[in-house]
C-alpha cells in the first residue's frame, strides 16, 4: 500500500472502509459535490451501461459508482498528477477491470474514446467563469479545477452530447445560478434537461447546489424540479440522508460482507486458448484446474493461469457471464481482454 503513494499523498476512506481514495495535500479532496453526484448517478446505473465520468479528477466519482453496480466506466482527466492519483486508486481498490482512466482533455474525448457510445456522462465540471482580470487561485491545479480555464459549460454539454447514445443520460452537478445556461447549452446540443435536484444548506436559505439531468434526442418538455434537500442540521452536522450517502453504516456494511460472492473468470491455459467459467471461489477453482480436477478441457491444457474474472452477488448474472462468454470466437474473445487492457 505504501508504495502506492507519493511525497505529500494520502489516502482516505471513500463511502465504505472497503472503499480507498489517494489524494494529495496541496489539491482539493473529494468533496460533498462529488459525493452527491455519484450518488444520484449511481440510482440510474445499469449493469450493462458503459459509463464515461468526464473531469473526473482523481477517480473518486467513478470508484464510489462502480461499488454499487457491474457496470464498465471511462474517466477522463486532462490534469496528469490527478489521472496518476485516481491510476492508483483504482488500482488499490482492485477495480482495474472496470475503470479505465484517460489523460487526455476532455475536448478530445469524442474522437479519441467514441461518439455514440456510452449510456452515461457524468461529469463534475469547473464552475466558474474566468473573465479577464479575475483573481484567480494561485495554486494552477484548483484554478483549473474550480475556473473554465481549458473548458467551459458550452464545451462540456457539447462534448457529453457527442459521447452519448440516444436516449443517452448526462448527470452532472453545478451552481444553480449557471442553470439558465445549462439548459440553453443542452437544446443547442441535442439534449433536454428532464430533472434538476437542488440542495439547500438549511430550510429557507437558496440553493447553493444542484444536480442535472438531462437526455440526449428527448423532448424539450416536461422538466421536474425537485424539492430542495437539506443537507446541514442546526449544529452544522450533516442531515441523516446525507450522512447516507457520504458513509455506509455499520448495518449496510455488514449486510454487504455477508453476502455470497459469485464469480465469471478467464483462464490462459499453456496453449495460448482461453477458458471462461463460473464458482464462487476464485482461488479453490484455480487450484482445481491446474489439479487436473477443474474442467475437462483444462486437465489436458495446464497450467492454467488467471487473467481476468468478475464479481457478481446474483448467481444467474454470473452463469449468464460465463454462457455469453464462451460463446463468442476467439477474436471476439481477444478484443474483450484488451478492451480490459488484459495481456495475454
Amino acid at each position: 500500500m505504501i508504495d502506492l503513494l507519493k511525497s505529500g499523498e494520502r489516502i482516505d476512506y471513500l463511502y465504505s472502509d472497503d472503499l480507498r481514495i489517494i489524494q494529495a495535500k496541496d489539491a482539493f479532496a473529494v468533496t460533498l459535490d462529488t459525493m452527491l453526484l455519484s450518488y444520484f448517478a449511481k440510482e440510474k446505473i445499469h449493469d450493462n451501461y458503459h459509463v464515461i465520468d468526464l473531469c473526473s479528477g482523481n477517480g473518486a466519482a467513478s470508484i464510489y459508482m462502480a461499488y454499487f453496480n457491474r457496470a464498465h466506466y471511462d474517466t477522463v482527466e486532462i490534469q496528469n498528477d490527478l489521472a496518476d492519483q485516481a491510476k492508483r486508486s483504482i488500482e488499490l481498490n482492485e477495480l482495474e477491470n472496470r475503470i479505465d482512466v484517460h489523460n487526455i482533455d476532455a475536448l478530445d474525448a469524442p474522437q479519441k474514446l467514441g461518439k455514440d457510445k456510452f449510456d452515461m456522462v457524468v461529469v463534475n465540471p469547473p464552475y466558474f467563469k474566468a473573465p479577464k482580470g479575475h483573481v484567480l487561485n494561485p495554486d494552477k491545479k484548483k484554478a483549473i479545477a474550480r475556473h473554465e480555464l481549458l473548458i467551459d459549460l458550452n464545451g462540456i454539454i457539447d462534448v457529453a452530447s457527442q459521447m452519448l447514445k440516444m436516449k443517452g443520460k448526462m448527470i452532472m452537478v453545478h451552481r444553480p445560478e449557471r442553470l439558465g445556461e445549462i439548459m440553453h447549452f443542452c437544446l443547442n446540443h441535442n439534449m433536454s434537461v428532464k430533472t434538476v435536484q437542488p440542495f439547500v444548506s438549511r430550510r429557507g436559505d437558496n440553493s447553493n447546489l444542484i444536480i442535472v439531468e438531462a437526455i440526449r434526442n428527448a423532448a424539450s418538455d416536461g422538466v421536474v424540479l425537485r424539492d430542495a434537500i437539506e443537507v446541514h442540521n442546526l449544529d452544522g452536522t450533516f442531515k441523516p440522508e446525507i450522512q447516507k450517502i457520504i458513509k455506509q453504516s455499520s448495518d449496510e456494511r455488514i449486510k454487504h460482507h455477508q453476502k455470497q460472492k459469485y464469480y465469471f473468470y478467464c483462464l490462459l491455459c499453456s496453449d495460448g486458448s482461453f477458458y471462461g467459467g463460473f464458482t464462487n471461489d476464485l482461488k479453490h477453482r484455480l487450484e482445481m484446474h491446474n489439479s487436473g480436477k477443474g474442467a475437462k478441457y483444462t486437465k489436458a491444457r495446464r497450467p492454467v493461469k488467471l487473467i481476468y474474472y468478475e464479481e457478481f452477488e446474483d448467481k444467474k448474472l454470473a452463469l449468464k457471464r460465463e454462457y455469453w462468454f464462451k460463446h463468442h470466437d476467439r477474436k471476439w474473445k481477444e478484443k474483450f481482454l484488451r478492451e480490459h487492457n488484459i495481456k495475454f
